[in-house]
């Protein structure tokens, strides 16, 4: 429960029974009143007279008496009242602090005797999978699941005390790693590795071969998703069983980091591919086997007994339920339906479960999904910087985040998510604060400049596909836009038409406004956006970009810099460099909030499609 929230219901709590006791003290003067009214002696008309008069002197005194007397009254009952709410808030607090401190002490005492085993993971996803291979079929649900049964090269780090987006490499499938030069890297797999015990690969060990030809150039030919090495990419072998060689046409910087994609490549058995096998089930050498799928419902795994790196995983089962209604994930939450959270749990429900979970493990940190609105840069006048630049002025991005209840919490993005360590934030950073600070009088300026009197109306597209509040929110850019002479019409599309349209950029003569893919290095951030050629851009006539020498200059430079300063001025040059040419007008980067329940030790969220490292680290500790 957050402190705030709970005090100011106590405040209307003792201020409803204040009102209560007064309303009671002012009937009570009325009562009071008419009780004076008696009844005289007719015999003696001198000496009712007298009496009359003597009451008449004496009933504003008895009265202001009798008014003293209900206000001390009423004051003492509203006192025991705040008492009586002090006392019971106390109380209230006490039990939570006890609760909390009661959960602390059985995770510091179960993190003490180590990781029990048994259990089962219960997470949820909004809406099922379209197939079991995200290289086959377009979607990124298919990379949540395999990476509960693929493994990889690399994985990202899982440490105590690591943030959820400090995405560092660490060896996972990979035994060892040597590089004798900057464009060549030798992995030796883990000799105890194995496929699970089924057709067609009957318990066989996962060899070099299989990582080579998991990486195969035709693995992706004409598929939708591309690996993010596989551009720099230029030969993959397997020396012998257990050793695998990448040659690449230059330096990588994130390659290590790459290896461990949560869009892949996947290690996968060649076997499975076979009549297009793996859209419809998975085969595992990793953490999970794939038990269960219930089209619609949920998807059951079970721990894998032969992993390479037992004991994990922990529990016995990770069973993910399909929910797509706030409310009833908030009370599968509250109930133990759901234990812990897959990927964030939705800004509404937060304050709920906060309430309504003392003790359970939280985290909070922004979104590094890439967002923004995307006008059409071949399309007058938007062919113009300027113009560009007026609509990010134009633009009240703390309004925005206000409208999702994260003004405190929200980051802004560059032409990067707020990546640590990369990313520059503009509320601090002068130069790219000129660009991003909302300032209409500038962009009424920059019009002027660039000779344009008014805008539109052009179409802008949004989506129901990221709820209401990006709906709202979208509301807000349009009413901003209009304030300094930018006209739009929102045009709100379905999820399907969205992602076939404006998420890829291949509608033009419009404005896009979208969220686009979530990134966790900026060469792959900035390249997804920003290659004139890239299929994920939302960018409609990105093609255009290609002019743009410096911005192909640096984006190469920075891929292949090893030295990390270096890198990360180059980095920095990109997005003001970026920020000048406004291609995208960037959006902002509400907190993704993750959850785990007290009976969960272990916990170590990592935001990413391939939290798999995450869950396999979990335990229970109430078993």
């Amino acid at each position: 429960m957050t402190q705030s929230s709970y005090w100011k219901r106590m405040r209307n709590r003792r201020l409803s029974r204040r009102a209560v006791l007064r309303s009671a003290a002012t009937a009570g003067v009325g009562a009071a009143g008419l009780a004076l009214v008696g009844c005289g002696d007719d015999d003696d008309d001198g000496q009712q007279a007298v009496a009359q008069q003597q009451q008449q002197q004496d009933q504003p005194q008895q009265a202001a008496q009798q008014q003293q007397q209900q206000d001390q009254a009423a004051n003492q009952a509203a006192q025991q009242a705040d008492q009586q709410d002090e006392a019971a808030q106390q109380q209230s607090m006490q039990q939570q602090q006890d609760q909390q401190q009661q959960a602390a002490v059985a995770q510091a005492q179960q993190q003490e005797a180590g990781p029990a085993m048994g259990g089962e993971l219960r997470i949820s996803d909004t809406s099922d999978l379209a197939s079991f291979d995200g290289f086959l079929t377009f979607g990124y649900k298919a990379f949540l699941h395999g990476h509960n049964c693929y493994p990889m090269l690399t994985q990202f780090s899982n440490e105590p005390g690591q943030s959820s987006i400090d995405f560092q490499p660490e060896l996972w499938l990979a035994d060892s790693v040597e590089q004798p030069d900057d464009a060549t890297y030798v992995f030796v797999i883990k000799d105890n590795a194995v496929w699970e015990d089924r057709a067609p690969v009957d318990g066989r060990k996962v060899t070099a071969e299989d990582v080579a030809f998991s990486f195969a150039g035709d693995r992706y030919a004409g598929y939708p998703n591309r690996g993010a090495i596989l551009p720099s990419l230029a030969g993959v072998e397997a020396t012998d069983d257990r050793t695998v060689r990448f040659d690449l046409t230059a330096g990588l910087a994130p390659f290590l980091l790459y290896a461990g994609h949560h869009a892949g490549p996947y290690v996968m058995p060649p076997e499975l591919l076979e009549d297009e096998m793996s859209r419809q089930t998975m085969i595992s050498a990793g953490p999970f086997l794939l038990d269960e799928y219930e089209p619609g419902s949920r998807v059951v795994y079970k721990r894998n007994p032969d992993y390479f790196d037992a004991p994990k995983p922990y529990v016995d089962s990770l069973v993910i339920n399909f929910i797509g209604d706030n409310s009833a994930i908030a009370a599968a939450y509250l109930s133990g339906e759901l234990n812990t959270s897959w990927f964030g749990v939705a800004p509404p429900i937060v304050e709920e479960l906060e309430n309504g979970i003392p003790g359970a493990t939280w985290e909070f940190e922004p979104s590094l999904v890439i967002g923004g609105v995307f006008p059409d840069i071949g399309m007058e006048p938007f062919t113009d910087p300027r113009v560009r630049q007026a609509m990010s002025s134009a633009i009240d991005r703390d309004s925005i985040l206000a409208v999702g209840g994260a003004l405190e919490t929200g980051k802004w993005s560059t032409a990067l998510p707020p990546m640590p360590g990369w990313w520059v934030d503009p509320k601090e950073d002068a130069a790219l604060g000129e660009y991003y600070n909302y300032n209409p009088e500038r962009a009424m300026q920059l019009l002027d400049a660039a000779g344009i009197d008014g805008v539109g109306p052009v179409p802008l597209h949004t989506t129901t596909a990221y709820g209401p509040i990006f709906a709202e929110q979208s509301q807000v850019v349009q009413a901003n836009l209009l304030q300094v002479g930018i006209e739009v019409e929102l045009v709100v599309n379905e999820p399907t038409v969205h992602y076939s349209t404006i998420f890829n950029g291949s509608t033009t003569g419009v404005i896009g406004h979208t969220l686009s893919v979530a990134s966790i290095e900026p060469d792959e951030a900035l390249r997804n956006v920003f290659i004139p050629d890239s299929p994920r851009s939302p960018i409609p006539n990105g093609e255009l970009m290609a002019d743009d020498a410096r911005m192909s200059e640096l984006l190469n430079m920075q891929r292949t810099e090893s030295d990390v300063e270096a890198r990360k001025k180059q980095i920095y040059d990109l997005q003001l460099h970026i920020a000048e040419q406004m291609y995208s007008v960037p959006w902002v980067n509400p907190p993704v909030s993750q959850i785990a329940r007290p009976e969960l030790s272990g916990v170590q969220f990592i935001q990413t499609f391939a939290p798999s490292p995450s869950l396999e680290d979990m335990w229970f500790n109430n078993l």
